[in-house]
């Protein structure tokens, strides 16, 4: 009977951390758990999920499911969520807020890399009970990247410039990550860039990239254009700009590797198709 009954908390304290209630304060956990979970178990998301050019997933969260307008700890603690799921990008100040209220969090982390968004997808799947829905977009996650490693063998890896606002993204950028694995080199990390830092107009200019890669974003690409000296970079003169919309450019989630193909269609157009097979 004691066997029986120590069976039936161990099964009963199992279940109850299966989180019901999940609150989620960064657009990757929106996208991931868009899918994974169904949408009575999300209590909260964040306002950029109706942004487009943003947003990934426009449309697809209930609009009965709270919008955080910003990190609002009274808010929060309003919902009552079981699960609060923040990022490595979260506030500092805000997650101390978390931790002391006593909520149980996920931090998602990695997410400067192909295989940490990877991981992290796992992760947020099997802390949520959803590690089956997980699995199932990864395994889309990883098939999307193999085909195009398949499709990408032996190319030529043109030089990448990523260029916003004076900044570019060196080693250890899910950006950098996302030119190498759409067939190209970040130039940003052969300049010696580490992270998003300003590197200068007059080294990019020397360094020469064969491509200038710019968001979407309005005025990214007139920003390039109208530079004084990038202006008069081979890669600008020649047309040799890629715009990436936005929300694939700035994705850390399973979108990540629908980037990589799309970016690659437009690097490499001779062997991979803008729509995938």
């Amino acid at each position: 009977m004691a066997g029986f009954l120590g069976l039936a908390a161990s099964l009963a304290t199992g279940a109850e951390t299966i989180p019901r209630r999940v609150a989620s304060m960064n657009l990757s956990a929106d996208e991931i758990l868009a899918e994974i979970l169904p949408p009575e178990r999300l209590v909260g998301v964040t306002r950029f999920v109706d942004e487009p050019g943003t947003s990934n997933i426009v449309g697809r969260i209930p609009p009965s499911v709270l919008r955080f307008q910003k990190a609002d700890m009274e808010r929060l603690v309003a919902l009552a969520p079981d699960l609060v799921v923040v990022s490595e990008y979260t506030d500092a100040d805000f997650l101390k807020l978390v931790e002391r209220s006593g909520m149980r969090w996920h931090r998602m982390q990695g997410l400067n890399s192909i295989a940490g968004v990877r991981q992290a997808i796992v992760a947020l799947g099997r802390v949520v009970g959803a590690e089956k829905a997980a699995l199932g977009l990864v395994e889309r996650y990883d098939a999307t990247l193999a085909e195009l490693a398949r499709r990408l063998a032996g190319a030529r890896r043109p030089r990448v410039l990523y260029w916003s606002g004076e900044m570019t993204a060196g080693a250890d950028t899910a950006i950098g990550a996302l030119i190498e694995a759409a067939g190209a080199s970040n130039m940003g990390r052969e300049m010696g860039v580490q992270g998003i830092t300003p590197p200068g107009a007059e080294r990019a200019f020397v360094a020469d990239p064969d491509v200038i890669l710019v968001s979407s974003w309005p005025g990214a690409l007139e920003a390039v254009k109208g530079h004084p000296l990038l202006s008069q970079l081979r890669a600008v003169r020649e047309g040799h700009i890629v715009v990436l919309p936005n929300e694939r450019l700035i994705a850390l989630s399973q979108y990540t590797a629908d980037a990589c193909w799309d970016l690659a269609s437009r690097l490499h157009p001779d062997l991979v198709p803008r729509k995938r097979p």
